[in-house]
């Protein structure tokens, strides 16, 4: 079994690698597919059409956008920012709670 430090050695001098690993694990997607709707999305998340502002705590360079998926289907709906990805989690991929988000934000303005 190699070692805890072999691994973090590892990773970090693999970090497509590991990213390739991990899209296919996670979502059943490659690396190649991940670039392909990053240039889609010309690099910002699909909802605010931002940049990632949040920076890996590790290595301090910015997030790579979040696959957002349906969860009950496993359907890639596109990238996202964390914040974006976060509020979509929050509020549990629900539309009605969404709206009434929405409303709520509306009548306050």
């Amino acid at each position: 079994m190699a070692s805890a430090a072999y691994m973090r050695d590892y990773r970090k001098k693999n970090p497509d690698k590991m990213k390739a690993i991990d899209l296919k694990k996670r979502f059943g997607i490659t690396l190649e597919e991940y670039n392909f709707l990053l240039d889609k999305q010309n690099g910002v998340c699909a909802i605010c059409s931002e940049p990632e502002k949040r920076r890996d705590h590790r290595t301090k360079k910015p997030r790579a956008l979040a696959v957002d998926h349906n969860h009950d289907t496993g359907e890639i709906r596109g990238l996202l920012c964390t914040d974006c990805n976060t509020g979509l989690g929050l509020l549990q991929d629900d539309p009605e709670l969404l709206k009434l988000a929405l409303s709520y934000l509306e009548e306050g303005a």
